[in-house]
């Protein structure tokens, strides 16, 4: 294989990666930075990656904040200094899903309840506006905390066991 369809087959798999990653409700550049990081041989800088992406310093400077933030990618010991830092991606792909689940979700989760709760102290009021479905209302209610009740059970069995991620992911 050639080194244009090398570099043209990653740029493809890197685009399709950063629209699963976009599905999931992250910018599809992360993906594409993940993917490029993943995949290298040797711990990557934020330069290197401009100048392979074509994207600004800006974008990928953010970008990295983010990935850091939900330690998708981790800075190396390798960065020399503050102008000089260089990424991998994390390896450990279940402690990954983990914080995701724990910084993200659990929170759009708490704020659907904190919503839920408003609309639920708010009733007689909104009734009046638009009429509602009493049982759907409750059913949506026992949604929520059944959500809710469901990732902190994944939560409290992944630090328990921490294994237990990669139990249940690889289960067909």
């Amino acid at each position: 294989m050639s080194k244009v369809q090398h570099s043209n087959s990653l740029h493809f798999l890197s685009e399709q990666i950063g629209d699963f990653i976009q599905y999931w409700g992250f910018k599809k550049i992360h993906g594409i930075i993940w993917t490029h990081l993943y995949l290298s041989s040797t711990p990557l800088s934020a330069q290197e990656l401009i100048q392979k992406l074509g994207v600004s310093k800006a974008l990928i400077s953010l970008s990295i904040k983010d990935l850091l933030h939900y330690q998708l990618i981790l800075q190396t010991t390798e960065s020399i200094d503050k102008k000089n830092k260089f990424y991998i991606a994390n390896p450990d792909v279940f402690t990954v899903i983990r914080n995701v689940l724990e910084t993200r979700e659990t929170q759009m989760l708490e704020r659907i309840q904190e919503g839920f709760t408003r609309f639920q102290e708010n009733l007689p009021a909104q009734s009046n506006e638009l009429p509602l479905d009493s049982t759907r209302v409750e059913s949506l209610g026992r949604m929520i905390t059944g959500a809710n009740e469901a990732l902190k059970s994944l939560l409290t069995l992944a630090a328990i066991d921490p294994g237990f991620l990669n139990d249940f992911m690889s289960r067909e």
